[in-house]
């Protein structure tokens, strides 16, 4: 797993590539919970993610919650077939705004 960040018109865009499972997760958890700011948004880029398990469920949960509480937003996009699937499956989908592509998001995200 490899987390890339940037930002982009006061958002911050983080990259994931390759799985997010019970092998990656713990780090992935480290380095993002720390990244809340209170009223801080996020897109999350899923296009190089290709395989999320319970645990990345958990981890996407995990910040989703605290960005909440944080009165924070988050976005996910480039979700591939297999994990807009599993999103849908679990009733995730439901927790989250969804775009096709980091240009779409920012263009539509409101923050």
């Amino acid at each position: 797993m490899e987390i890339k960040t940037s930002t982009d018109k006061g958002i911050t865009v983080i990259e994931l590539t390759g799985s997010l499972d019970s092998n990656t997760s713990p780090a992935a958890q480290e380095k993002l919970l720390p990244m809340i700011v209170n009223k801080c948004c996020f897109i999350l880029d899923l296009s190089q993610c290709t395989y999320i398990s319970s645990a990345g469920l958990r981890v996407l949960l995990m910040l989703a919650k605290q960005l909440t509480a944080s009165e924070g937003k988050l976005a996910l996009t480039g979700l591939c077939a297999e994990i807009q699937d599993v999103m849908e499956t679990t009733g995730f989908s439901s927790f989250f705004v969804s775009y096709k592509t980091v240009d779409e998001a920012l263009s539509s995200f409101k923050c």
